[in-house]
């Protein structure tokens, strides 16, 4: 009888363990701050407002220190395709999917790899930003003028 038992239990545990594998977010995750480091580069993940991720469709995450590491990191190849999200420069806590998400580049912004690259939650709110700071929208055609 205890057999039975144990079997059962082990069974059960291993339902839970499958489904709750299965059933993992598919959403963003924030890193742990100045712990995690950037799947591209290297460098630890400090500044909240220019941080990526991607979730491959396997379900792994990466994490990046800044929106150009992701961008690079996507040229690769290095991973099947995936859900990509962008920090919100106004408010870091919160991630953008790379499908709403505004991009600006601007000189004035310190990203950790130099290019400025910010995403925003709406073109209003990018425009805002470029109201009082040098800069342009971005598109992936701008990285394949570069």
């Amino acid at each position: 009888m205890f057999r039975n038992r144990f079997g059962f239990s082990a069974i059960i545990l291993l339902l839970v363990v499958s489904v709750s594998v299965l059933c993992s977010k598919r959403e963003p995750i924030l890193p742990e701050f100045g712990r995690e480091l950037c799947a591209h580069c290297s460098m630890a993940i400090v500044d909240k407002r220019f941080h990526a991720q991607l979730l491959t469709e396997k379900g792994r995450r990466y994490y990046f220190d800044s929106i150009e590491c992701s961008h690079s990191f996507e040229k690769s190849a290095r991973y099947s395709s995936g859900s990509v999200w962008f920090a919100d420069f106004e408010n870091p806590d919160h991630m953008i999917p790379e499908e709403i998400a505004v991009l600006v580049s601007s000189s004035e912004l310190r990203s950790p790899m130099g290019e400025g690259l910010a995403a925003f939650s709406s073109i209003e709110r990018a425009k805002d930003f470029l109201n009082t700071h040098k800069g342009s929208i971005w598109s992936r055609k701008n990285e394949k003028n570069r």
